[in-house]
């Protein structure tokens, strides 16, 4: 990515036939996690595991078929979740497994990611949450219980959202000097 080319430098290297070889030499800083080894697998874990019931629960959403999801402040936030939660799940699987000092790059593609992801996805479905509850309120009519169902659904993924947050911001990455 070019947001990083500036922390590598270029240097050319001989190999052990005489023949000249480029290669990338990191010269960025580094970011150290506060946590220690189990730490870090327990993070990497529970990261995961809540990643993919959050995607359970909101597609499972999906299928509800409530009436709410004709109206346009309950579905668009529906849809448009699905890029953070993309870019959620992208940031978890790189997560690193073991306890080293991560390049600008990793930390970036990894916890950066996530928290702005989760952030977002966050927000937008509240805002779905919230839209849900205004149909509840003014507009539902007849038997409320796929209404409640796909409310929970949200809920429990938006809680799921925040604890993957709040134990991101546990980790404590910290920029530091060298290597």
């Amino acid at each position: 990515m070019r947001k990083y080319a500036d922390d590598y430098e270029i240097e050319i290297t001989e190999d052990a036939k005489g023949r000249e070889k480029k290669v990338a030499v990191y010269r960025g800083a580094y970011y150290e996690i506060a946590a220690d080894e189990k730490q870090i697998k327990k993070f990497r874990l529970l990261s995961i595991l809540l990643t993919l019931v959050i995607v359970v629960l909101h597609v499972a959403g999906g299928f509800v078929a409530n009436q709410g999801m004709y109206q346009f402040y309950v579905a668009l936030p529906y849809v448009i979740a699905f890029l953070p939660l993309y870019f959620l799940a992208a940031g978890v699987f790189r997560l690193p497994n073991q306890k080293r000092l991560l390049r600008r790059d990793e930390n970036g593609l990894s916890f950066e990611r996530m928290k702005k992801a989760s952030i977002s996805l966050l927000v937008i479905i509240l805002v779905g949450v919230v839209g849900e509850i205004v149909f509840l309120i003014f507009f539902a009519s007849g038997d409320y219980s796929r209404e409640i169902i796909y409310l929970l659904l949200e809920i429990f993924a938006a809680l799921g959202v925040y604890v993957i947050f709040w134990q991101q911001k546990r980790m404590g990455i910290a920029l530091t000097s060298a290597e």
